[in-house]
């Protein structure tokens, strides 16, 4: 992670705390059921950011050695290319952000490398999938059941858009290395 990137995430952290605090504070003061709403909203937002980023490294550490990409689980399944297809995946994956653009370098990394990098991003996107409902146990406090529900079913979307991209590459960077 870049300094640069680094900063921002906490610029990021800090306005989610103010902004939850600031709106707490508002809500039990003036009970509102679409302040409430907005409330949960951020404060699930920032769940899902505090997830992904805090816990990425250690997430990392505990998969590495079993993220190799010629286990079955990472090689590419029949219904994968056709999927891809009518998802047109080409076309929307580069709109998406890279976290570790040094990981995801041909240029910096070897064949085992990228392809592993790769894997673990995939696990990592799919654990991610699955700590996005973590949020719904938040319901038993603050009760809003659909609003928790929503946003964990929105952040397990966005992680598995990565899921997807790292299946529809991996096979196409295997290729090319391959040629060579």
């Amino acid at each position: 992670m870049t300094k640069n990137k680094k900063i921002l995430l906490n610029i990021i952290y800090l306005l989610f705390i103010l902004l939850i605090i600031c709106l707490f504070i508002v809500v039990k003061i003036h009970p509102n059921d679409d302040l409430l709403f907005l409330l949960i909203t951020i404060f699930t937002t920032f769940f899902h950011f505090t997830i992904r980023f805090s816990f990425a490294n250690l997430i990392y550490k505990i998969i590495g050695k079993h993220c190799t990409y010629d286990r079955w689980w990472f090689t590419e399944k029949p219904f994968e290319k056709r999927l891809f297809k009518i998802l047109m995946i080409r076309k929307w994956k580069s709109k998406l952000p890279t976290w570790n653009d040094q990981d995801f370098n041909p240029a910096g990394n070897t064949k085992e490398m990228l392809l592993n990098h790769m894997c673990k991003a995939e696990v990592y996107h799919e654990i991610c999938m699955i700590l996005s409902f973590v949020p719904l146990s938040f319901s038993i406090f603050w009760g809003e059941f659909w609003i928790f529900f929503w946003t964990s079913v929105f952040g397990c979307l966005f992680d598995f858009l990565f899921v997807l991209i790292q299946r529809y590459n991996r096979p196409r960077v295997l290729k090319v290395y391959n040629r060579h």
